[in-house]
């Protein structure tokens, strides 16, 4: 009986053709399934990387939006020139509002404290500049209410609101020294609550 000298050194390591088939096809399948998790994996990172990118984007976007809106701020402040001659009065109130931006700011609303629905108007600050509003029938009270004993005083830390429209015809909110708020088409300060209207229509029936 012959043997093959290539059938006799398989037979002598213990594996068959059989053997090897299989063991082949198993070695396949381990090698395809990497292959298709590494592609998995590669597919995952680049999504990955993709949202971060977009992340970033849509960040530097809005903080380029920003950027003027953080140089605008409201304080309150002094009578200006033209009122330091008139007896001073506890029930006024007067607000700056500070534009350190290179382009102008506009239709400027600095609502005060019992104020809120009657704001301060401004209709433009320039660039670089200032301008000061102010409410002349304020309760004798407000400093001290508002801001402590021993008032009129001007403390830089009252956070003051303002609203105003950047010069890309975005509209913000900022109050004292916070990040800007970018407002919705159509959001403004709050109208006034039913409540506030009947109180006021009440009290004008009452005056009569």
């Amino acid at each position: 009986m012959t043997v093959h000298p290539r059938t006799k050194e398989l037979d002598t390591v213990g594996f068959g053709w059989d053997e090897l088939d299989a063991l082949g096809s198993a070695m396949g399948g381990v090698f395809t399934a990497a292959a298709f998790g590494g592609t998995l994996l590669i597919l995952r990172n680049e999504r990955r990387q993709r949202i971060q990118g977009d992340k970033d984007r849509e960040a530097e976007r809005l903080d380029n939006e920003r950027r003027q809106a953080r140089l605008v701020y409201a304080t309150l402040t002094e009578p200006p020139e033209d009122r330091r001659w008139a007896e001073p009065s506890a029930g006024e109130v007067f607000v700056r509002v500070f534009n350190h931006s290179d382009a102008p700011i506009w239709d400027v609303k600095v609502p005060i404290p019992d104020r809120e629905y009657a704001p301060v108007l401004i209709e433009c600050v320039g660039p670089g500049d200032s301008e000061i509003g102010g409410v002349y029938d304020m309760p004798d009270d407000w400093y001290l209410r508002h801001v402590g004993p021993g008032c009129p005083s001007l403390p830089d830390w009252m956070p003051i609101d303002v609203f105003f429209v950047d010069n890309s015809g975005r509209r913000w909110r900022r109050s004292g020294r916070a990040e800007p708020v970018r407002l919705l088409d159509g959001e403004d300060l709050r109208p006034p609550t039913p409540d506030t209207d009947t109180d006021t229509d009440t009290d004008t029936d009452t005056d009569r």
